[in-house]
């Protein structure tokens, strides 16, 4: 039996708290964001809010840049951030 393929979205959270590990990661391009329902509710949730969550998907991807995956590009004001792994 095939194992099921692995997904190329991440929460950054998930990065953050250590539930997530890219070593041995078979694709080359992954994409991060924040939690889903606080993207969606984001609207709602006032600058600070806002301000918090897109610090939490930069510090996921600061912490991936340590690890061997470079910024593609951001969308949707931070909240989204694709990524690619350096060439070995």
């Amino acid at each position: 039996m095939t194992p099921p393929r692995p997904p190329r979205w991440f929460v950054a959270d998930d990065i953050l708290g250590g539930r997530v590990n890219l070593d041995g990661y078979p694709f080359r391009y992954i994409y991060v964001t924040a939690a889903p329902r606080e993207a969606i509710g984001s609207v709602f949730s006032g600058r600070a809010g806002f301000a918090a969550m897109i610090d939490r998907v930069f510090a996921a991807v600061e912490m991936l840049e340590a690890r061997g995956w470079d910024v593609v590009n951001f969308e949707q004001d931070g909240r989204i951030a694709y990524l690619r792994r350096a060439a070995r």
